[in-house]
């Protein structure tokens, strides 16, 4: 596909539309369509300077249904000697165009081309790799097209989002203008505090938004920010909420770390804040820190319920499951763990908040003298059990509360395939005995 670009740039006018809708049409139903508008689109590129205007207009219009066509041609100009009439001409031509070529040249030579293209796309919410883009040329743009562009993009949150992770950030100026947006630009503002000079690290300690990220990021500040940065924990509860909920807290410093233990007992929705970065974490921390919080959620009823709960949401997170990010405890951290929660309710609360985390424990006994305990869950527990049914004492299933008995007799039903041969048995031989269990065996 990509040497048909050479063709198109050798055809009269009339010839080149006509292969343009053959090779359109042909490639419509095509599953692989994507990879040969780009492939197409990397020849036209090269040789974009050779393709007459009226040709180009019409390649471009068909951008409006195949954008890779569009990528694909921006891509292709890319190395090559670029005219400024012709990124004009191509820019004022259709949205979609323009946005790739600022998502893949650089511009910084022709700044004034830069804002043009970038008033063209700004109504455009979703717009891939246009902020990292520009962030790599910030710094070579006069400063009046900076501010300019900064204005033009200020209330698109992608282009904010890729832009901060990508530019220098004391490179920008007023960077306050961009917060409370969406709580993940604000989280990279806060992460880079160490980036900006001092002037604009005292402005964005005022506002909460950030607290979050400059937990995550507090280790790259110098020792005074971070003292700094603690004294502002003190007396704002709302940035400590945010901080509390992020800082690492087995790279904080001794004196840190007393500090942010002491703020985060001191107050009931801090403690169980910390509660819930102590569970969130605890994978991850030192025997002595998991020891510590162990010992904390004894007697602290808020950390107790938030510890339950970080290590509850990080076991049972799907989202970091697909990621690859692996939140497994140790055989021994798992024990600790369901012996807590047998003897302290809140932390059990806690615990049971993303309900199948349970599932992920191996000591299946534990767990079954968790839920008998907690009458409230079982219903739910037996609901979720499916095929992990195979994994618990029937015995003891079976000789539950009777109001769970037919809901019990519909999970067997169901499951009842992927059954142990000794399970089966067992489960035979109540049905022949237990008429509720066979009333919702039947249902199924």
């Amino acid at each position: 596909m990509e040497r048909i670009g050479d063709l198109l740039s050798n055809l009269p006018t009339d010839y080149a539309k006509a292969l343009i809708q053959i090779l359109t049409a042909d490639n419509w139903n095509r599953l692989d369509r994507d990879v040969n508008f780009y492939q197409l689109g990397l020849g036209i590129g090269k040789v974009v300077s050779r393709i007459d205007k009226e040709t180009l207009k019409a390649l471009v219009k068909s951008c409006d249904y195949y954008q890779s066509l569009c990528r694909g041609i921006a891509k292709g100009m890319d190395g090559i000697e670029l005219d400024r009439d012709l990124i004009l001409y191509l820019g004022n031509l259709s949205p979609v165009i323009a946005m790739e070529l600022l998502a893949n040249l650089e511009l910084y030579k022709y700044p004034d081309i830069m804002k043009i293209l970038a008033v063209n796309v700004a109504q455009i919410k979703h717009i891939p790799n246009v902020g990292s883009n520009i962030a790599r040329q910030f710094d070579k743009l006069p400063f009046e097209i900076r501010r300019q562009i900064l204005d033009i993009f200020k209330d698109n949150s992608m282009f904010l989002y890729e832009f901060l992770q990508s530019v220098n950030l004391n490179k920008v100026d007023n960077i306050e203008n961009f917060l409370n947006k969406i709580k993940e630009i604000d989280e990279i503002i806060g992460y880079r505090l160490y980036e900006v000079n001092d002037k604009m690290k005292e402005k964005l300690l005022n506002f909460s938004s950030v607290s979050v990220g400059i937990g995550k990021g507090f280790q790259n500040l110098s020792y005074h920010w971070k003292r700094k940065v603690i004294e502002k924990v003190k007396k704002d509860k709302e940035f400590a909420k945010g901080f509390l909920s992020s800082i690492d807290l087995s790279l904080l410093e001794d004196e840190f770390f007393d500090i942010i233990i002491k703020i985060g007992e001191s107050d009931l929705e801090l403690s169980k804040v910390l509660g819930r970065n102590f569970g969130n974490s605890l994978a991850y921390l030192t025997e002595d820190l998991k020891s510590l919080a162990f010992n904390i959620a004894q007697g602290n009823p808020d950390f107790a319920r938030g510890f339950g709960e970080g290590i509850s949401e990080s076991l049972g997170s799907f989202i970091g499951f697909i990621r690859g990010k692996a939140y497994e405890l140790k055989k021994e951290d798992q024990d600790r763990v369901l012996d807590l929660a047998l003897s302290n309710d809140n932390f059990a609360n806690g615990l049971l908040t993303t309900f199948n985390a349970i599932f992920f424990f191996d000591n299946k006994e534990k767990v079954l003298e968790l839920m008998i305990k907690r009458e409230q869950y079982l219903k739910l527990f037996i609901e979720q059990i499916g095929r992990r049914i195979n994994d618990f004492d029937l015995f003891k299933l079976l000789s539950l509360n009777n109001k769970l008995t037919s809901e019990l007799g519909k999970i067997l039903c169901r499951n009842f395939i992927y059954l142990s041969k000794k399970n089966r048995e067992i489960v035979l031989e109540w049905l022949s005995k237990n008429n509720e269990l066979k009333e919702g065996f039947l249902q199924c």
